[in-house]
């Protein structure tokens, strides 16, 4: 595909910039415990600025003293910040992109985490994710003193060489707090009319402009639609968008969606008080409704985009899971002026190069998986499952060293690890043999990506066999690696890789030929007559099982001991997951003990205290573990699947160490776990050939 529109090169106002393509606002959990700039976060952006990224945006940046969103939110509050912040200015610089910092106070997440001051809020009005956080509702001159901390932050930046700033005026923090009429009820001139809700984000543009000079470019994020009754609209976010233009932003930066979109539809559907509608919800609920997951559709703030574009004259930007080629089409349409590709820039910081070289074929493709966002969630540094060099840029655990000695390196297996591996020791310029058992490579990565619904699986999969064809790796495609072949060939180490199987437990009935094994379902092989299935196991793989059944127009059961579904899908994915089974009509039997499989039913022991299926945030059963003394039940259907769980598939590593030789063993082949482990585990291992 030809990118014409992405690599031309674009104005914000008075910023030049070298194409259209901008990496938006993404946590990475780098920054010391009190917001101080660190060498992992220099690294971090630096590497995307040489990507050939047009305008680089930080993460969000508190404004305020003592309001920190979270230990390691950056912040730019106190001079005390500025050498780091130039650093970091002059580093993005240096890859020849410009830098953008965006401004936030956090409102309801500046909570007592970080310090003992109560949470700004306009009203009070808080949020379910922070059911006991101590809010404030704000005095008039504690709303002056934040415009006028917004204005100190920004001549900070610009201080410090930033060539723009954000104002984050959305996703439920201060500014998105005001500016919406489902958490602002304030019955002064900060509430309101759609005018006096638009007073605080005026007011703190006016601050910048007087600390920074008119001339200094201010984006505003601004959500096209938060899903909420009485929240911001469409129609109400072409009217912030034109008053912010009047004021003197340079661009739109327009999301969607707000910390409690969605939810009570949600929280209602899941208890069945109210009955799904199409795909509304897994659509996004919540944050999953501005970072969505592979389950949802691509672009979804596209249209606000477009109909934003039509009432302003200042440059659009566009966000939301856009690939490439979407953004291609946006820009070429005049939907927009600019887009955002922000997982995607962590995917792969040289996209920008790629689609200026046209080689589409060769970006490493986003699962939007969403580990990046999750590992913050238990206070871990920025990951990515498809980049390991992520939080390690410029690192001697990053770096692909030429070998001094050339040696001879044979990889066992091509899932993810296995070709992650080859790769990496093919870059370093040792000879390698990737043995594969199968006639395809990827493992079952096969099988992973091919749902519809995981596409974006089925697009890395495409690309991790189109570079592994186009490097000098000497693949063996219908190859099984045996001991025999120590003796025909030498290889200087043996990296196993030959990643899991499908585990049956030993339970009544489930190693019977007619129980049917996810893989094969996954592959289309399966009764065609029969109109229902049952599905043992609520892990990730019944759950994508059942979904690829009930989407294809089946009848599926789901049952497991487990309390909830997916539990091992992350956080911000998790939204999406259980909505779309509940859209797809999947009925979920949880807190069972499976007694026995038949060709036609599974039998189970249900727990007497079991509660219908438990959404998201809902509280489990205080003990999971707890005998089950309920009643037997029986699920039947035309077909029975035993998803239940995965095992590793390692015949190969102990012979292998017995018969002396040099041995690394990587992936699932140690434990099943995620595409993330096996990547960095194969890259690593690479690295270290």
């Amino acid at each position: 595909m030809r990118y014409e529109n992405l690599v031309k090169p674009g104005r914000i106002g008075t910023m030049r910039l070298r194409n259209r393509m901008i990496m938006p606002p993404m946590e990475t959990w780098m920054a010391t415990r009190d917001g101080m700039v660190t060498d992992k976060v220099v690294n971090y952006y630096g590497r995307r600025a040489e990507g050939g990224v047009a305008l680089v945006t930080t993460e969000m940046i508190n404004t305020t003293p003592g309001t920190m969103a979270f230990p390691g939110e950056l912040t730019l509050a106190e001079d005390s910040y500025m050498p780091g912040m130039s650093r970091l200015a002059r580093t993005i610089h240096a890859g020849g992109a410009r830098a953008s910092l965006q401004l936030c106070h956090a409102g309801v997440f500046a909570h007592n985490i970080t310090s003992d001051l109560p949470a700004f809020t306009p009203s009070g009005i808080g949020t379910f994710q922070l059911p006991g956080a101590k809010l404030k509702v704000m005095t008039k001159a504690e709303i002056a003193q934040v415009v006028e901390d917004y204005g100190l932050a920004a001549a900070r930046a610009k201080t410090c060489g930033f060539d723009a700033v954000e104002i984050h005026g959305a996703h439920g923090y201060l500014v998105n707090e005001f500016l919406s009429g489902y958490y602002n009820k304030r019955t002064d001139e900060y509430g309101g009319s759609l005018e006096n809700r638009a007073r605080f984000a005026l007011e703190i543009i006016a601050s910048i402009q007087k600390h920074c000079g008119r001339k200094f470019p201010i984006i505003f994020r601004l959500p096209g639609e938060e899903y909420l009754a009485t929240g911001i609209t469409l129609e109400v976010a072409k009217q912030y968008s034109q008053l912010f233009e009047k004021a003197g932003v340079a661009a739109v930066h327009v999301t969607i969606g707000t910390l409690e979109s969605k939810y009570d539809d949600y929280m209602d559907v899941m208890r069945d008080k109210k009955k799904p509608e199409g795909n509304f919800l897994s659509k996004g609920v919540s944050s999953s409704v501005w970072i969505p997951p592979c389950y949802s559709p691509r672009g979804s703030a596209l249209p606000m985009a477009a109909a934003i574009k039509k009432v302003v004259k200042i440059p659009v930007i566009a966000v939301n899971s856009i690939s490439p080629e979407m953004g291609e089409k946006t820009l070429a349409a005049g939907n927009a002026d600019f887009v955002a590709l922000g997982r995607q820039s962590i995917a792969d910081p040289d996209y920008p190069k790629k689609v200026m070289e046209g080689r589409g074929e060769d970006i490493r493709r986003c699962l939007r998986c969403n580990e990046c966002q999750g590992s913050g969630m238990e206070w871990q540094s920025i990951q990515c499952s498809v980049n390991p060099e992520v939080s390690m840029e410029y690192s001697n655990f990053a770096d692909v060293k030429p070998a001094e000695t050339k040696r001879r390196i044979a990889v066992i297996g091509s899932g993810p690890a296995g070709m992650e591996a080859a790769l990496t020791v093919s870059k370093r310029g040792h000879e390698v043999v990737l043995f594969e058992k199968s006639n395809r490579l990827g493992g079952l990565l096969h099988f992973v990506g091919k749902p519809d619904f995981k596409a974006d699986y089925r697009a890395y999969t495409q690309y991790m066999i189109h570079m592994v064809e186009k490097s000098r790796i000497d693949v063996r495609l219908n190859t099984e690696f045996n001991m025999e072949m120590l003796q025909d060939q030498h290889f200087d180490k043996y990296i196993v890789a030959t990643g899991s199987e499908h585990f049956v437990p030993n339970i009544p009935g489930a190693h019977e030929s007619h129980i049917l094994n996810p893989m094969d379902v996954l592959d289309d092989e399966y009764p065609q007559d029969a109109h229902s299935f049952v599905v043992a196991g609520a892990g990730l793989v019944g759950c994508e099982v059942s979904m690829y059944l009930a989407e294809k127009g089946y009848q599926v059961t789901m049952t497991d001991i487990l309390p909830e579904a997916g539990m091992a899908v992350m956080y911000y994915a998790r939204w999406a997951l259980d909505a779309k089974m509940k859209e797809d009509g999947i009925k979920i039997e949880l807190r069972n003990k499976i007694l026995s499989m038949d060709d036609d039913k599974i039998t189970c022991l249900a727990d007497k205290n079991r509660k219908p299926y438990a959404a998201l945030s809902e509280k489990l059963p205080p003990d999971p573990t707890a005998d089950f003394d309920g009643k037997q039940v029986e699920y039947k259907a035309d077909a029975v699947i035993c998803a239940l769980g995965m095992r590793s598939n390692d015949p190969l590593s102990e012979q292998l160490i017995n018969a002396g030789v040099a041995v690394e063993v990587i992936g699932d082949a140690v434990k099943p776990r995620k595409i993330m482990n096996a990547v960095q585990e194969g890259f690593q291992a690479g690295r270290r050939a």
